[in-house]
């Protein structure tokens, strides 16, 4: 068999399942043939009540009557020394179904067809693979231009954002020190407030006490002139008619001097004055 180019190689020695070349290939009833590890692990996907179906045809086939495929393995070993396969490759434009290339591209169903598989899509919007893939190059560039300028846009408000926190940062510290610088001129005048109004009330205490020694001492004196009035009068009344009559007539003398108690003059109740000067400032 001539292996002098990639393209002499046959799709039957690729595994439908991996895309690979094939290893250890086992064959089914109904031809195709899969890599082992490959078909292993296809049955226990779809096996169902005893069967298994091919991953190509949907024939149903028996996991244990399995065979190994000598006569490919040989081949696709020598395919291997011939160094006409990167095991790396990957041939994902071949048809599930119908093992074809998939030029093809079914709108509807959304999936790579080849074009024997044409007769199950008809009515459906059928194009080229490089025609979509044109398209769907187009709507990703529009889609990246407009999430360009979204991001754009995110930056900018970004930086707006950004220079609005600033802004206010700078105004509450402004604000800030306004406040305290308020509040301590405030306390300065409530200070010196305080100061003179404590003044004036130590002033007006010393006048006030003053004024009532000076009213207490008077009382003590009328209140001693009296006493002895008294005592007098008590002293006379058990006098002779006419030793009384001197007596209530020096005793009018007296009284007379005397003019009766002398009316004493309190000072006036403190004003809220210093709690109306606080309130001021409320």
């Amino acid at each position: 068999m001539d292996f002098s180019s990639q393209g002499s190689i046959n799709e039957e020695f690729i595994c439908r399942i991996c895309l690979q070349l094939l290893t250890e290939p086992l064959s089914l009833n109904c031809g195709h043939n899969f890599c082992q590890v490959c078909i292993t692990a296809n049955e226990s996907e779809s096996f169902f009540g005893g069967q298994c179906r091919c991953p190509v045809c949907q024939s149903t086939y028996n996991p244990w009557n399995l065979l190994p495929n000598q006569h490919l393995g040989n081949i696709v070993k020598q395919i291997r020394e011939a160094n006409m396969w990167q095991p790396q490759q990957q041939r994902r434009d071949l048809c599930d179904h119908q093992g074809g290339n998939c030029h093809l591209f079914c709108k509807e169903d959304g999936k790579a067809i080849c074009s024997l598989c044409v007769q199950e899509h008809q009515g459906h919007q059928i194009s080229h693979v490089e025609e979509v893939v044109k398209e769907c190059q187009e709507k990703f560039q529009v889609a990246v231009d407009r999430l360009m300028q979204e991001q754009q846009e995110a930056e900018r408000l970004e930086a707006v954002i950004n220079e609005e926190r600033d802004t206010w940062k700078n105004r509450m510290l402004t604000e800030r020190e306004r406040i305290l610088n308020g509040f301590e001129e405030m306390r300065g005048i409530l200070d010196r407030e305080e100061k003179r109004e404590l003044q004036k009330l130590d002033d007006n205490e010393v006048h006030v006490m003053d004024n009532l020694a000076v009213a207490k001492d008077q009382v003590i004196q009328q209140k001693q002139y009296m006493r002895e009035l008294i005592s007098d009068l008590q002293h006379h009344m058990c006098e002779s008619s006419i030793d009384k009559l001197q007596v209530g007539l020096r005793m009018e003398i007296l009284y007379m001097r005397f003019g009766g108690i002398t009316e004493i003059t309190l000072p006036s109740p403190l004003g809220p004055c210093t709690f109306f000067l606080i309130e001021k400032f409320l």
